[in-house]
């Protein structure tokens, strides 16, 4: 019996087609969801260093400085997210906000993020500014 020999020049082509849109996708999504990631990286990061900090300043100047500090990153943080709690040995700062995100114009997702960090209060002799 003779086997008839099968032409695979298209099979290359749709394997092609298939992996450039597999990765199309995944750029693509990363190209969407790393922002806002990358975002609540840098302002955990800055919110555990203004905790580090909280000893130098009161409430209300901690909180400006974490909202300009997310304004710096495009975090879309406001007053009503943030929620600082000074003990007499530590202090608490809770931030939460969500970011829209809008894949091709169509299907919007939300992403929930929220910040945690409880940071012991130095001692200094200094006065609050």
């Amino acid at each position: 019996m003779k086997r008839r020999r099968v032409d695979k020049a298209g099979y290359t082509t749709v394997r092609a087609l298939f992996w450039i849109i597999l990765l199309s996708s995944f750029a693509y999504g990363m190209y969407k969801l790393a922002p806002p990631y990358i975002g609540y990286m840098m302002l955990k990061t800055d919110v555990g260093e203004e905790a580090k900090l909280a000893h130098m300043h009161t409430d209300r100047a901690l909180a400006d400085r974490i909202l300009v500090k997310a304004e710096a990153w495009g975090v879309p943080l406001d007053e009503s997210g943030l929620f600082i709690e000074r003990g007499q040995d530590d202090i608490y700062i809770y931030a939460e906000y969500t970011v829209p995100v809008r894949f091709l114009n169509g299907y919007e997702k939300e992403l929930f993020y929220n910040i945690e960090v409880q940071s012991p209060l130095k001692h200094s002799g200094e006065p609050l500014r």
